[in-house]
């Protein structure tokens, strides 16, 4: 099996937000495949835990704690994966920073929060590994976006407005180099339980009825297994079959239970 489309070996993989969530069940899942995968992310201990789970799989995995939205941060990450375990020929993109607000009500560091991590750094880090992949004619850069990129959710602010344009990011890549063997998709999930995620129960939805990450890991799996010849996306949504687990939705209702607390509290303050 070989993710790049071809026979060999696995391709040597950069996932960016390796530290919980879907991007260290990505990682996992990408081990265990038997591809060599350098996780990235700000939280060290947590990735050397993933790390870790893999290496006890007999996995190979390099923890790297950068914080890709520093200045260089993602040419190092790529350059130190290139030094250790070869050239990245399967970029994933899973960092991600969320702050739901109108947008009157959005401050200015929290909106460059969002696009700089959802939307820069995935520029920057496919700006560093494409020129190579064009170059050995094979290559993935798989972002993972949100259904909410697709949809005009009030209140979803910098976190709608970076992931609805990384899911153009992807069509450009996609379009520019096709004819080079370079995939790119974006997978966009709806409600997945994770902790940057409302709990189901506070809405409550059944756990079971939202997805988890492993859904996720399936999907990318799932891509990497589509042979050379075939195209998918360069959009795919992925999301729960439940309709009161539906993501926009979901995130309507729990932004406006958190302002009904915030509202709560502070008639309780001024009383």
């Amino acid at each position: 099996m070989s993710a790049e489309g071809g026979a060999g070996a696995p391709p040597v993989a950069l996932v960016a937000g390796a530290s919980s969530g879907i991007g260290a069940a990505v990682a996992r899942r990408l081990a265990a495949r038997g591809s060599a995968v350098a996780l990235v992310g700000r939280r060290e201990a947590e990735l050397k835990e993933v790390a870790e789970s893999i290496r006890a799989a007999s996995g190979t995995a390099l923890p790297l704690a950068l914080d890709l939205a520093e200045e260089g941060a993602p040419a190092d990450a790529v350059a130190m994966t290139a030094a250790a375990l070869g050239p990245v020929g399967l970029l994933v993109c899973s960092a991600g920073a969320i702050r739901l607000a109108a947008v009157h009500e959005t401050e200015e560091r929290h909106w460059e929060r969002q696009l700089r991590v959802n939307l820069t750094v995935p520029f920057l880090l496919a700006r560093e590994v494409l020129p190579g992949m064009r170059e050995r004619g094979c290559g993935w850069v798989v972002n993972i976006g949100s259904g909410v990129g697709s949809e005009v959710v009030p209140g979803s602010g910098g976190y709608g407005v970076s992931k609805h344009a990384v899911h153009r990011l992807t069509e450009l890549i996609h379009e520019e180099n096709r004819d080079r063997g370079v995939r790119a998709v974006t997978v966009a999930p709806g409600w997945v339980s994770t902790r940057l995620a409302a709990r189901p129960a506070d809405l409550g939805v059944p756990e079971e009825e939202v997805l988890d990450a492993e859904d996720i890991a399936d999907t990318v799996a799932w891509l990497l297994d589509r042979p050379a010849r075939m195209s998918v996306g360069p959009l795919i949504r992925v999301e729960p079959t439940a309709s009161r687990a539906a993501a926009g939705d979901a995130m309507t209702r729990h932004l406006n239970r958190s302002r009904a607390e915030g509202a709560g509290r502070a008639a309780e303050e001024n009383r």
